[in-house]
């Protein structure tokens, strides 16, 4: 019995949505489908993929649920970067303010720069500079005298440093708000993902019960018969082209087989019945390369479709000259 499984990934799970939605048209009334009709389905279609925009932009266009989170993605990467930046920046100003005070407290750590805030034995600066700032800030407004108004360009003043405890609190904080929009994001992406599950597991439940399990409708719609076998189908259509002159390589490709997750390529030498190419290919399409045979060689090609069940009954072979 062939297994109508709710797929897990987006890409299939939006494809059988879209399947669904219209068999749902096609079909529906006919059917008598009432729980789970065409607008519940187009409804948690839209709500992860949203809408296009209309003639003239009206409507305008609706993003979806996984746009909104790639946007929100996007933007807490650029706003985490733009606080790393800040931070880098102003841990620049730190050092100067702190180099700036080498007379008057000395080159190295010592009692006297805990007036300055440096009560950890050390002046490195950390990579948050902000605590070290403030309390150069206090140093500063405390004994203005030792203010410095330019070092090579760079203020080592309170006022300089307050301006930069702002900018990277500021950042900060937008930082903060773009892990906070980025999770909500996530979730209501996640959210619109189990209620499309819902949607198609409960159309399932309920073309069970209103069309019978061989009835090709079921395919309308997106799902396998009930009635089929769950091993995948045998691929058909299988079209050899060859390579360039010289290449030792044949194209092959063919149609798509219900049920198969990937698929085998298999080449044998046909005067000799030795197999010289055996690969797992993912899509319906492979490239057989052998330049151990010489151009000439007649080669029988064969493709079978592949699932965690089983692998289908080979296609009928078709002959291929190796350029």
């Amino acid at each position: 019995m062939a297994n109508n499984s709710i797929p897990e990934a987006y890409d299939p799970l939006i494809q059988l949505l879209e399947d669904a939605a219209d068999g749902a048209q096609t079909h529906g009334v006919a059917i008598g489908l009432v729980h789970n009709d065409e607008a519940k389905l187009r409804l948690n279609l839209t709500a992860p993929v949203g809408t296009p925009a209309g003639p003239a932009n009206v409507p305008p266009a609706q993003p979806g649920l996984k746009s909104l989170w790639n946007t929100a993605q996007a933007t807490k990467t650029a706003q985490t970067a733009a606080l790393r930046t800040t931070q880098s920046n102003h841990r620049f100003l730190a050092r100067t303010c702190i180099r700036s005070l080498f007379p008057v407290l000395g080159e190295d750590w010592n009692s006297a720069w805990q007036t300055a805030g440096f009560e950890g034995g050390s002046l490195a600066v950390p990579t948050n500079p902000l605590p070290m700032l403030q309390q150069l800030r206090a140093y500063f407004a405390a004994n203005p005298a030792r203010e410095t108004a330019s070092i090579q360009g760079v203020a080592c003043t309170a006022a300089a440093c307050e301006a930069a405890v702002q900018a990277i609190s500021t950042a900060q904080s937008t930082s903060n708000q773009s892990n906070t929009n980025s999770g909500i994001a996530h979730g209501n992406y996640l959210d619109g993902l189990r209620a499309a599950r819902t949607r198609l597991s409960n159309l399932r439940d309920e073309l069970g019960q209103l069309i019978p399990d061989d009835d090709e409708r079921w395919y309308a719609f997106g799902f396998e018969k009930p009635a089929d076998s769950a091993s995948p189908e045998t691929p058909e259509n299988l079209v050899l082209t060859p390579g360039a002159p010289g290449s030792h390589t044949l194209l092959a490709d063919w149609d798509d087989s219900r049920r198969s997750t990937n698929y085998r390529l298999r080449a044998v030498v046909k005067a000799t019945r030795v197999q010289v190419f055996n690969e797992i290919v993912h899509d319906s399409q492979g490239i057989i390369h052998l330049p151990a045979q010489p151009a000439g060689t007649e080669l029988e090609i064969t493709v079978t479709g592949r699932n965690a069940v089983g692998e289908s009954s080979p296609t009928a072979a078709v002959t291929g000259v190796l350029p």
